[in-house]
């Protein structure tokens, strides 16, 4: 058998049916990415702000206080929340555990320094 019977790997198959294009992939399950994003976002607003509170001297001065501290303790819940939600993931591992970390800080700090800033506001 000579190499000239075989075809050449070259040469374009004209002859050759094109194969179906298989289904696109479904999104795994554990792809909670959006969630890990959410604790982390809320989660670094809410450690910002206590950092703001911890080291502003002026914080009697903002109008609607009470509203701000109410609305930190909520973004800490939800940080929380989304941040143990995440803790689910199986994929994007890094992101979830940054959005658990974040949700974690977010609900101690919230606890630590915002029921002492609360207590304060209702004197």
């Amino acid at each position: 058998m000579a190499d000239d019977d075989l075809p050449d790997s070259l040469e374009p198959a004209t002859d050759v049916p094109p194969r179906d294009e298989p289904p696109p992939p479904t999104t795994p399950k554990g792809d909670l990415r959006v969630a890990s994003v959410i604790a982390l976002i809320s989660g670094i607003v809410v450690i910002a702000w206590y950092l703001f509170v911890v080291t502003a001297s002026t914080i009697s001065d903002l109008d609607n206080l009470a509203a701000i501290q109410i609305g930190m303790w909520v973004l800490a819940g939800v940080s929380l929340l989304f941040g143990i939600l995440s803790l689910n993931a199986r994929m994007a591992r890094e992101l979830a555990a940054a959005g658990f970390i974040a949700g974690v800080a977010a609900a101690l700090l919230s606890i630590s320094i915002g029921f002492f800033s609360g207590l304060e506001l209702l004197n």
